[in-house]
């Protein structure tokens, strides 16, 4: 090999290496691209919030049954009323409203032994289970099974309406030899709407609070707790999750004078959310009624508690509601302008205060939350003789 040959020879060898090398680098910042692209749109897909699905059937072990899948005859069957919202909305039906079309469905197998068994043909058939309240209708008003085909050990199972607390025996007999299997189907009340109603409140609406109840002081309410699904017919667990207030009051220490003026301090703006318990004193759940107690004062008379002060002259009123007094003293000072002005913003924003409670259904994981309002259950008070002889 010549020198020149030599020389040609190194220097494409060195070209290739560095073409070799910017290949390399090319890909490695094409992957890196990739991998941040990729990154970067794991970073702009929405954030979904944790929803509370109900399987629309359920086997005894609460696995959930698709309608697509033929599953082996279980000993326990269970519906959901979740179920029948999608196909009623479907129809167009209000709540409540069966139509001919509607039904879930699942598909099941029998299995007939020994597998070497010449004459493998059934019979399904449904029954009402014990003491039905439903008993006086057909039992295939609510569910049917409908075989393949003649004698077919697999079959469709369709659930047309809610049954409540009965059972359904659903039933497959041999041909040959009588031997049969059953299947005890229920049905689960799952809630997909729930309201909170009272007839001892008296309801009514602002535009800046919005829909509420009117509670007196120091009473007792009972609300009642409806939950609602494609049938009326749903099954709960309820508890109350919270009691709060709504909107920011301003609040101080205040003490009476010897001509009825208030003076305050140490003023200050707070959620009446912290006094909340002052007000919705109990808020308590049995079966589906809601009962609510209710504290003594409102929210415009509210202070924590009240002590002398150090000279025991009178007496301060701590986390008192700011109001403002429509006196004719002459002296003022400057305390008196923010006292007023923090009395105004009271007045003007308690119009769009509220206490609330909340309700959840542990079953539907729904919530519902009714707007509570307190005023005075005593309108005066009078004497019965204006003068006393001793």
């Amino acid at each position: 090999m010549s020198n020149n040959e030599l020389y040609e020879h190194k220097r494409s060898d060195t070209v290739k290496w560095v073409l070799t090398l910017f290949a390399f680098i090319l890909v490695g910042v094409m992957l890196a691209g990739i991998i941040l692209g990729w990154f970067d749109k794991k970073d702009e897909l929405p954030v979904e919030e944790e929803q509370t699905e109900q399987a629309a059937v359920t086997d005894g072990e609460g696995n959930a049954m698709d309608e697509d899948i033929v599953y082996p005859m279980p000993e326990k069957m269970s519906f959901s009323a979740a179920a029948f919202a999608e196909p009623l909305a479907q129809f167009g039906e209000p709540t409540g409203t069966v139509t001919s079309e509607q039904s879930v469905d699942v598909r099941i197998e029998a299995y007939v032994y020994p597998e070497s068994a010449a004459n493998k043909e059934v019979d399904f058939s449904v029954t009402w289970g014990n003491a039905p309240t439903h008993g006086s209708e057909e039992v295939t008003n609510y569910l049917t099974v409908t075989p393949d085909s003649d004698g077919s050990t697999t079959a469709t199972v369709s659930c047309k309406k809610a049954f409540g607390d009965d059972t359904i025996i659903i039933t497959v007999t041999t041909r040959e030899g009588g031997y049969t299997a059953t299947c005890t189907v229920t049905f689960t009340g799952i809630a997909s709407g729930i309201e909170i109603t009272s007839s001892t409140a008296t309801k009514k609406s602002t535009s800046a609070r919005g829909e509420y109840y009117e509670l007196g002081t120091s009473k007792t309410y009972t609300f009642d707790i409806g939950l609602t699904n494609a049938f009326d017919d749903a099954a709960g667990n309820l508890s109350v999750t919270e009691i709060g207030g709504e909107g920011n009051m301003y609040f101080g220490n205040g003490s009476y004078n010897d001509g009825g003026y208030i003076n305050f301090t140490d003023m200050v703006q707070k959620s009446i959310g912290e006094f909340a318990d002052e007000f919705i004193t109990s808020a308590t759940i049995s079966g589906n009624a809601l009962t609510v107690k209710t504290g003594s004062k409102i929210l415009e008379n509210y202070y924590s508690s009240y002590g002398p002060d150090e000279y025991f002259i009178t007496d301060i009123y701590y986390d008192r509601y700011v109001i403002e007094m429509n006196d004719d003293w002459s002296i003022k000072d400057s305390s008196d302008t923010f006292r007023n002005q923090n009395a105004q913003s009271n007045a003007q924003n308690i119009g769009s205060c509220y206490f609330y409670v909340t309700v959840k259904d542990g079953i539907s994981g729904l919530t519902e939350t009714v707007r509570l309002w307190l005023v005075s259950s005593v309108n005066g008070v009078a004497l019965s003789q204006t003068e006393l002889e001793f």
